[in-house]
């Protein structure tokens, strides 16, 4: 059964790989958040909002009832953020074509500096048609991979479309 996983994991890479990176431009972009609560530590860099938060960062946007932001010390540039919710959503641009990555879970941890989403509880991710399910989704944005395991009771559940040849088009 994991020999399948694998080879499903392979598959859908393939599949996604040819629309690999997210706009490199997000990463620059200035971060606005919305919130009903909101502190900052300046000696720690860590900003904690809670109750209906909404974060854009680019053509990042991330929906979560409780979010906390760490700040690079060196870089001075957020580094991670960590949203919790039911469901916490993500989703990005991942290219200049309009395609666009959605994922939920009970929480998002998402690392700017590796470029890293990682999905945990009820996760979903959706890219282009193709989707997954599972309690855990390591999905690297950068190269447009990703590791899925189910926790729990249950299995992964993938929904993969044909990929067609443009040139026939």
């Amino acid at each position: 059964m994991k020999h399948l996983i694998n080879i499903s994991t392979v598959l859908t890479s393939a599949l996604l790989s040819q629309y690999t990176y997210a706009l490199p431009d997000d990463i620059n972009k200035p971060i606005e958040i919305q919130a009903d609560e909101a502190s900052f530590d300046q000696n720690t860099g860590e900003a904690i909002y809670k109750g209906n938060v909404f974060i854009k960062q680019g053509s990042i946007e991330i929906q979560a009832q409780y979010l906390k932001v760490t700040t690079d010390a060196v870089t001075k540039k957020f580094s991670n953020l960590e949203a919790l919710g039911q469901p916490a959503k993500f989703s990005q641009q991942v290219d200049w074509s309009g395609n666009i990555v959605i994922s939920k879970g009970n929480e998002i941890h998402y690392s700017t500096q590796e470029s890293k989403l990682e999905i945990m509880g009820d996760g979903y991710l959706s890219r282009m048609d193709n989707s997954i399910s599972a309690d855990y989704i390591l999905y690297m944005v950068e190269d447009g991979t990703f590791n899925a395991e189910k926790k729990d009771t249950g299995r992964v559940s993938m929904t993969l479309q044909p990929q067609t040849d443009k040139a026939a088009q």
